[in-house]
């Protein structure tokens, strides 16, 4: 039996914490106590009555029941009806059918979401259905085809109306210019009509790939706020997806009125909404949720091939590389949307492992593979992240051993190993 809202005034407070103290206690007569407890709440009602005639003959002050505590009790009331009866909270995940956008799926459904994905092709999409399955959330699939172009406002208005959160997770990730304009243009699109329709947060997935500054010393504490990757350089390099990442970071914080180090740059952008989260992973390892034949996207491709031995096969690599669990890292996205107090970017990163540990966790979690032959010499200096932003979110990270157990068994049951 679910508790009560606190009562509007002392003079109930007694009635409301016997109701309490009662249904705590395992008792056999619980259920027909309450039952003659609910039994006085006509009683109640009255007084509330004579309370109401009180502060209209000899002003609030003297009621029973001040009348700002009892609007102020409805308010309460009506919040928790609307959470226990249907009024679940709403976000949008664009991307759903992704690596990353199915697990936020997943997490929303989890914790009682309701939740629209959106795809360019709905009926290959029909899996995310099976996501609801024990799960207290609802999952709607809504047609939406990106392209360098963005969509329309009235599209996007509909798709954002009535939300409390969207997150951005498609991705593009041909090395190519029109990668830049596929990831800025659309979350531009998805940052506007938020505001338009008063969203209250959206959150976006990029990449570690935007916080490498040219030059930074080995050993210097990466920090979200000051790193920055130089997108210029990276567009002469050839690097078109990282610097979609990050020109996409750098416009989405101008959008809502903020500069590259989070500080406020127009006052009226930043205090409305929508509040912007961005979270950025490197290596995401951990099993993919869509069922299919084999693995899609970049990280489990790379490790199948690692596994076969068809690339580092012939020594452990002298590098580190920053390594989290999808599940974690969808975690964190929801995390994220839901603390009022978050803002900028957040290192979507559990911990940065050398690549010979990482082998050596696939040796121990993977029958048959046995690393390559180590580098000669002293091991460099693994990246350092300041954490202190991302340990605010209060998200419980998987050891890389776990996440590397648990790809064993997700390769298995796939055929891949």
């Amino acid at each position: 039996v679910k508790s009560p809202p606190p009562p509007p005034s002392p003079f109930l407070g007694w009635i409301f914490r016997l109701y309490n103290r009662v249904i705590s206690m395992n008792l056999p007569f619980r259920k027909n106590t309450c039952h003659r407890i609910y039994q006085l709440f006509p009683f109640f009602a009255v007084l509330v009555m004579i309370s109401s005639a009180i502060s209209l003959v000899l002003g609030p002050s003297k009621a029973l029941i001040p009348p700002s505590r009892l609007i102020s009790q409805r308010a309460h009331v009506g919040e928790g009806l609307a959470r226990a009866g249907g009024g679940m909270k709403k976000a949008t995940v664009i991307g759903g059918t992704g690596y990353v956008g199915s697990h936020i799926i997943e997490c929303l459904l989890r914790k009682g979401y309701k939740v629209t994905a959106t795809t360019r092709n709905t009926s290959k999409a029909l899996w995310l259905k099976d996501l609801q399955k024990g799960r207290s959330g609802h999952l709607d699939i809504s047609e939406l085809c990106l392209s360098s172009q963005a969509p329309s406002d009235t599209k996007m208005d509909n798709l954002a109306q009535g939300n409390d959160f969207i997150f951005f997770c498609a991705g593009f990730e041909k090395q190519d210019p029109s990668t830049i304009d596929f990831m800025v243009e659309n979350s531009q699109a998805v940052l506007k009509a938020a505001r338009r329709q008063k969203v209250p947060c959206v959150v976006l997935t990029s990449s570690g790939g935007s916080t490498n500054p040219a030059g930074l010393a080995p050993g210097t504490r990466k920090n979200e706020i000051l790193h920055w990757s130089d997108p210029d350089d990276q567009k002469k390099k050839g690097k078109f997806s990282p610097a979609a990442k990050t020109l996409m970071e750098i416009n989405a914080l101008a959008e809502v009125g903020r500069g590259q180090n989070n500080e406020i740059i127009d006052e009226k952008r930043a205090n409305g909404a929508p509040r912007l989260c961005i979270i950025n992973p490197n290596l995401i390892l951990g099993p993919q949720l869509e069922p299919r034949e084999g693995v899609s996207g970049n990280s489990l491709p790379w490790v199948a091939k690692i596994l076969k031995k068809e690339v580092m096969s012939s020594e452990i690599p002298n590098d580190s590389m920053s390594v989290i669990d999808v599940r974690d890292l969808a975690e964190m996205h929801v995390s994220a949307a839901e603390n009022n107090k978050a803002r900028g970017r957040y290192f979507g990163v559990a911990q940065a492992a050398r690549w010979e540990e990482i082998l050596l966790a696939f040796a121990k979690a993977f029958p048959g593979y046995t690393p390559p032959p180590r580098f000669q010499g002293q091991a460099n200096i693994p990246t350092q992240f300041d954490f202190t932003r991302r340990d605010s979110l209060g998200v419980s990270f998987r050891t890389l051993q776990e996440t590397a157990n648990d790809l064993a068994t997700f390769f298995k049951e796939r055929g891949l190993y």
